[in-house]
């Protein structure tokens, strides 16, 4: 008992010395002073700093370049080509897309399928049956269909109907189901059509030079393309841009709910390099004498000398309406708890996941035009639109 209490005072008493014991500053190593020059610690770096990717995220981008570059192989040829080819293209899209909305709801039956198909293909063909029913024959070059855009009202209406009454057949078919197809049918519809008219519209603007719609020359082919890949080039670099500029810059969420993966860092790099790589885009095929609009009558109202603002307006529109379609049909797959609209598209998913922004995009674009030639000809109303 006395023992343990002589080591109790012992340690009490070593410990009350090594409190008094004076500090010596070669024996204790002090916290170093950080100099302008000292290497500082990464990990508490504050302002944007480049993310370091994982092996999944640099696959996935690897597979996401290769599955780009494949299709690019395909589209580009159909859409300098024109005539029926780039519409026998833009048909199977529109096809799948028909199919992939359906997928959503899980109410794929080969009644609901086909009623559907019809449904929207009469909205993205209306020019074509509207010119077909007007001039009583059939015209053998797909761009003097398309001098117009259209929103059929009647067409809207059957349909309506039509898709409702899918739900007093199926028992499981629900209003719900209806209101999102007819939904979706009016908006994919119309801006399948406005892909149409952005390709064959500026053809008119050439028809003065006797346009072939089969002879690949710079003239035929590349000049009335020059809007769409306008279009197609601002939409593309405003999602490539807020993709790599989020993966390797990206810290702020815009909208977890929506988009987990989306950042402001992106949103801002994407609008940014779309604007100044169209804007450059649109100024130099302008100056090279590919005017991107134009009226009827064959006058460009856009040159370096004469409404090039527009350029640069249209330029501001499309990476804002990019966002807005991409969020919109991202909100739709949270909704319907899917990942992707397909599978067809390796690294992109479905036709609805690649087509999403240019859906929006291209309608903005097509309003833009159709408005401004209108407009420039004295001929603009209402009437020409919803008919």
């Amino acid at each position: 008992m006395t023992k343990k209490n002589n080591e109790v005072e012992v340690v009490e008493t070593a410990t009350k010395d090594v409190e008094t014991m004076p500090i010596n500053s070669n024996d204790v190593e002090l916290p170093k002073r950080k100099g302008f020059f000292s290497k500082r610690d990464k990990s508490t770096k504050k302002g944007i700093h480049k993310n370091e990717l994982s092996d999944g995220a640099k696959k996935s981008m690897r597979t996401r370049i290769i599955s780009a570059i494949v299709g690019l192989g395909i589209i580009v040829p159909a859409l300098f080509l024109g005539d029926w080819i780039y519409f026998a293209v833009i048909t199977f899209a529109l096809g799948v897309a028909c199919y992939e909305i359906l997928g959503c709801t899980n109410k794929r039956t080969v009644v609901t399928v086909i009623v559907y198909f019809i449904f929207v293909a009469l909205i993205a063909y209306w020019p074509l049956f509207r010119t077909m029913a007007i001039s009583g024959a059939a015209i053998s070059k797909i761009d003097q269909y398309y001098q117009m855009i259209y929103l059929p009202i009647i067409v809207v209406v059957v349909g309506v109907f039509l898709v409702f009454l899918l739900t007093v057949i199926y028992k499981d078919f629900t209003v719900h189901d209806a209101c999102f197809m007819i939904t979706m049918a009016i908006l994919v519809g119309f801006g399948f059509q406005c892909l149409f008219y952005l390709r064959c519209y500026p053809i008119t603007l050439y028809e003065n030079a006797e346009v072939q719609a089969w002879n690949f020359t710079i003239n035929n082919t590349i000049k009335p393309s020059m809007l769409l890949v306008f279009v197609i080039l601002s939409t593309f670099m405003t999602d490539t841009g807020a993709y790599f500029v989020g993966v390797f810059f990206g810290k702020n969420k815009m909208n977890e709910r929506i988009s987990p993966k989306k950042t402001w860092e992106g949103f801002v790099g994407g609008v940014v390099i779309s604007f100044l790589l169209s804007s450059a885009f649109g100024i130099t095929v302008t100056a090279c004498g590919f005017p991107l609009f134009g009226d009827k009558e064959g006058n460009y109202f856009v040159s370096l000398s004469k409404n090039w603002y527009l350029i640069l307006i249209l330029s501001l529109i499309i990476p804002l309406f990019a966002t807005l379609g991409d969020f919109v049909f991202s909100s739709i797959k949270r909704y319907w708890g899917i990942k992707d609209y397909g599978k067809l598209i390796p690294g992109h998913g479905g036709v609805l996941d690649r087509l999403d922004s240019i859906l929006f995009t291209v309608i903005v674009a097509s309003i833009f035009v159709f408005m401004l030639s209108a407009i420039n000809e004295g001929k603009f109303n209402w009437d020409q639109f919803l008919v």
